[in-house]
């Protein structure tokens, strides 16, 4: 289905998932409740237990305790099932909440060797979406044997050092950046479409939670307390292309690809060529030809987007900015948190122990909350800090 197609299915087949997705459907939702309070209010039946899977790293394990036991985090965990089982496109529905239940990088299934591995990282440099010598293990880290690296409910929103760094991280920037969108459409609507539904709520709501699921692949716990390094794919995080690639194969159309990857960038004000660049990434790891896919089309100077961009797309964008509070947050609180630690009994120069403590405090506290008792100065951030872990 090409991009223009404003109205059209999202799903252009049945997804491997959607079965279970909707046979999940009454755990999550209660249908005659209206959008916005399935937005705003915990569900009234739970989100599944919190109890992670077998096969998970020791590191992994370790940060699926840590989120289980955050009332921050499970509470957002239910919030976040909710507004996923808001969505009205029922195979949308079904095919989101299954991603959340299971976020296994179907992707890799297409590349079961090393050599064909290896094959695609040599393919994808030569198009310079990743460097030459990029680690193989950056487009395919290391997944448990039943095909998931972490649970959605247990993965960090991204780097050691960025926002929402703490297990369940992804889920709260995810939420956020759900509702946010949800916001921003019906926004659109009231102002320029006398109300219309123009822009599609179901849509950019799917893309929020669609968008980073793969941070929970490529950010995984180490030993000591730190994530693994994310590889760069087209100048942005390796995640934003293995999502949208992971889209492409639990089988979206090119529109909803293109939604979820305008998120870091709105194909707008000269920053189409990278929403191009990710679409055509994001389709070659999916092993899908992006002219032939409807993605993009060649011109005379290289590449654009197939069809004139939908206004989901800048909602995308515009929805993805929760880090502009959170990476601040970050870099105030985790400095702070060294500064404190040995009031909690955490010897000086422990890393390993450091990084779990901080991993623990934030996740029960949130660093946005954090944040905002640091503002009202040390002696509220430690009162903080003994309540969340009392």
């Amino acid at each position: 289905m090409c991009v223009n197609g404003l109205r059209s299915s999202l799903l252009s087949r049945a997804s491997f998932l959607g079965a279970a997705g909707a046979a999940a459907l009454p755990l999550f939702t209660e249908p005659a409740r209206a959008m916005d309070a399935l937005a705003t209010e915990a569900p009234a039946t739970p989100a599944p237990a919190l109890v992670a899977p077998v096969g998970l790293s020791n590191a992994n394990k370790r940060a699926a305790d840590i989120a289980s036991r955050s009332p921050f985090v499970t509470t957002l965990i239910a919030q976040a099932y909710a507004l996923a089982g808001s969505i009205s496109d029922l195979r949308l529905r079904a095919e989101v909440l299954g991603l959340l239940l299971n976020p296994a990088p179907f992707y890799m299934r297409k590349y079961p060797t090393m050599a064909s591995r290896i094959a695609l990282r040599d393919a994808m440099a030569k198009e310079g979406f990743v460097a030459a010598d990029a680690p193989v293990e950056g487009l395919f880290p290391p997944v448990s044997d039943i095909g998931i690296a972490q649970p959605f409910w247990s993965a960090p929103g991204s780097d050691t050092n960025g926002h929402h760094a703490y297990p369940g991280g992804l889920c709260v920037h995810e939420l956020f950046n759900a509702r946010m969108a949800r916001e921003f459409a019906h926004t659109y609507d009231d102002q320029y479409f006398d109300g219309s539904k123009a822009v599609n709520p179901d849509w950019v709501i799917a893309a929020a939670f669609y968008h980073d699921i793969m941070k929970s692949v490529v950010f995984q716990y180490n030993d000591d307390g730190t994530f693994f390094e994310e590889l760069p794919i087209g100048a942005t995080g390796g995640h934003h292309c293995l999502s949208g690639a992971e889209a492409i194969v639990r089988g979206h159309t090119p529109n909803f690809v293109t939604i979820l990857l305008s998120a870091h960038a709105a194909p707008s004000l000269g920053d189409e060529a990278k929403v191009v660049t990710w679409c055509r990434a994001a389709a070659m790891i999916a092993g899908v030809d992006p002219i032939e896919f409807g993605l993009v089309r060649k011109t005379a100077d290289g590449f654009a987007l197939a069809h004139p961009a939908p206004i989901e797309t800048f909602v995308s964008h515009l929805s993805d900015h929760d880090y502009v509070l959170t990476i601040h947050a970050t870099h105030a609180v985790r400095p702070m948190l060294a500064t404190v630690a040995d009031r909690f009994g955490i010897k000086p120069g422990d890393g390993s122990a450091l990084n779990w403590w901080r991993l623990t405090v934030s996740s029960l506290a949130s660093n946005v909350g954090l944040y905002y008792a640091l503002t009202k100065g040390e002696d509220a951030f430690v009162a903080r800090i003994k309540k969340a872990l009392a």
